[in-house]
Formats: C-alpha cells, structure tokens, sequence
C-alpha cells in the first residue's frame, strides 16, 4: 500500500512540474519577444525608422527575394585592404553598390530570435516607402577579414582589415512594400550601440 502511495504522490508532483514548465515558456517567450521589440523600436527611432508595427507582421509570403550585390569602396583600390580600427570613421564617403543579380525563390525565411549587435556584423533594416520597417537582418560583415602581422619582437598579432571590393548575398522578403534595403554598421558608443549608415539599395 505504501509503494502505490508513493508511485502516486510522485506521478502528482511530475504531472504538476510538467504543467508549470508548459505554462512558463510561452509566458517567458513572449516578454523576451516583448523586450526585443522594444530594443528594435529605440534602435530604429535613432536613424528615423519607424519599428512600431513590427511585430505584428508574422505572415511571410511563400516566396522571398534573394539580391547579390557588388559593393566597392570608391576611395580604395580594388585589391587595397585597410584597417577596421576607426574606418568607419575614417570614411568620409559612402560606398558604390549596383544590384547584379535579383532572383525570386520558393519557401520562408527564419524569424531572428535574437537582437544581438557586434562590430562584425552589418544590420540590414527592410524598409517601406513611409520610413516603416517591415523586416530586418543581422548578418557577418563580408568586407571583414582577419589577418596577421609581426611585430617588432617577432610576435604574430591579429587585426581585423576590410576589403575594399565584394560581392555580398542577402535574402529578404518578397514584400511588396519593402522599397529599399539600408545597410548599418553597429558601433558601440560605451554603453550601447548605435547604427552608423553604410548603404541604401533600392529593390523596385
């Protein structure tokens, strides 16, 4: 008679516990969705996008847009490599970019769960014709590599270098309303990040 008390009592608390973790995920997903959102809304009103709506555009069409895009430095030579340390900065003109390939393919695109920015990453906000965000994507720098170079001691050091010339693929959409993609470059400013603008590509 004991056995089957305890067997009983221990089905009970795992039947509870696994109640509680059920009800608990969607609780917790849904504010770290909310926290997001609203991380996305700040960072956007900084380079006038509007993020309110955002959220509330779930539904992707069976079909995106995938760009290959060529980006060059005008002020470099194609084959010239330059430090990433201040060259944002440094740079006082914005980069060619032209379109050289635009296809349409079947299926969706991932949902980005996560808003973490980095220095080695571009931000790629979708944007329609009124400064409304309708999607947006964080993806590797492609002009970002990593190189090394003695030192006076014979010591190897790293440093990240951008090249001047590259072909980049992004994937967005098949959004009617989506008029251009503008390219960021997350900069950290000692307690946050801000956006510093790289690019716009027009998609109409």
């Amino acid at each position: 008679m004991k056995t089957w008390y305890w067997l009983l009592l221990a089905f009970l608390i795992l039947c509870t516990f696994t109640l509680v973790q059920s009800q608990r995920t969607p609780v917790e997903t849904n504010k770290r969705e909310t926290v997001q959102q609203e991380q996305l809304k700040k960072l956007m009103s900084r380079v006038g996008i509007d993020a309110r709506e955002t959220a509330a555009r779930t539904n992707q069409s069976a079909t995106y847009r995938e760009l290959k895009i060529n980006w060059t430095d005008p002020t470099k030579s194609t084959t010239e490599l330059r430090s990433a340390v201040n060259s944002e900065q440094q740079q006082a003109q914005s980069p060619s970019v032209s379109i050289v390939e635009d296809k349409k393919l079947s299926g969706a695109l991932p949902r980005h769960r996560s808003l973490e920015l980095s220095p080695t990453h571009i931000f790629i906000a979708a944007v329609d014709a009124t400064n409304k965000l309708r999607w947006w994507s964080i993806m590797p720098d492609p002009r970002l590599v990593r190189g090394e170079t003695p030192t006076s001691t014979g010591e190897l050091r790293g440093e990240n270098y951008y090249v001047s010339n590259v072909t980049l693929v992004v994937a967005f959409p098949d959004d009617p309303e989506i008029a251009n993609l503008r390219f960021y470059h997350p900069v950290w400013n000692g307690t946050d990040f801000d956006l510093k603008a790289l690019a716009v590509v027009p998609t109409r």
